[in-house]
């Protein structure tokens, strides 16, 4: 069943509206003048992520004091910065509820790999002078398209790693286009910035990447190496590489790996302190 984009835009629209706000919020925090009113007159337009800010504001990864009592001041006590960093991971929360059935994977797995190829890709994209936001939402957000797919399979599944040990090669025959293409497709339909779904439309070729080759193979490498922590998804083990010629595209110094995915670590391991039973 060959799957185009109006019918992935109309898959897409049933997904979580707090993707789209999670969109524009970064236009906004990249703006030199970035005003707190207009980014929480944004986050306010959703109900649920508004709860889930102030209650999450209160959790124990940020050690704050007092407790936060309304958007605003969650807003401005967790900081610009890391506010982006927050609304990611509820956004990504809320999409991955369900397991793919098509693909055999749980909710929990598909997480736990957005959560850390985000972590990692930002790490690494610090590390070598790039943009760290954007490598941040490219890793939360590349498997959108897989619940595209899973909810256009009619039954259809993945039959495993051992019978199909590409996944990317079998969406593109079964569907007529990869996860990372419906992904890209909804990201440019939710006005997310070019750079961050040309990367993630490109990542598992990051050589054919093009203009898009920095952010594709920071993305790439992340996910190479959230497979090491054991966070694979099903059939994309065989993609990864890490080789020279990957890391001069992502312009990081071999050296500063170890100390990158450190802190992509301690990332992650602060993201496990959110207190989800409470906020979600």
């Amino acid at each position: 069943m060959s799957l185009g984009r109006d019918t992935i835009i109309t898959l897409g629209s049933k997904l979580p509206p707090a993707l789209g706000i999670f969109g524009r919020l970064r236009g906004l925090l990249d703006q030199a003048d970035g005003d707190l009113d207009e980014i929480v007159e944004l986050l306010r337009v959703d109900p649920a992520l508004t709860f889930q800010i102030i209650k999450l504001s209160n959790s124990a990864m940020y050690g704050l004091r007092s407790r936060s009592q309304s958007l605003d001041e969650a807003v401005a006590r967790v900081g610009f910065g890391e506010i982006h960093q927050l609304v990611g991971l509820i956004v990504s929360r809320q999409v991955f509820q369900g397991d793919l059935m098509l693909y055999g994977i749980p909710a929990g797995r598909l997480w736990e790999n957005a959560v850390a190829v985000g972590s990692l890709a930002s790490a690494f994209a610090e590390r070598a002078g790039g943009n760290a936001p954007a490598a941040y939402s490219a890793g939360l957000l590349r498997n959108l398209g897989k619940i595209i797919l899973n909810n256009h399979s009619g039954g259809v599944t993945y039959p495993g790693e051992e019978a199909q040990p590409d996944v990317f090669g079998w969406e593109k025959a079964m569907h007529g286009t990869t996860a990372p293409e419906a992904t890209a497709v909804l990201l440019d339909h939710w006005r997310f910035p070019v750079e961050i779904a040309g990367a993630v439309c490109t990542h598992p070729q990051p050589e054919s990447a093009g203009e898009f080759s920095a952010g594709a193979a920071t993305l790439h490498l992340a996910c190479s190496f959230a497979a090491t922590w054991g966070c694979a998804l099903p059939g994309e083990v065989t993609r990864w590489r890490r080789d020279a010629d990957l890391l001069a595209q992502v312009g990081i110094d071999p050296d500063l790996l170890e100390g990158a995915e450190a802190d992509a670590r301690r990332q992650f391991a602060r993201f496990a302190l959110l207190e989800w039973s409470q906020a979600a």
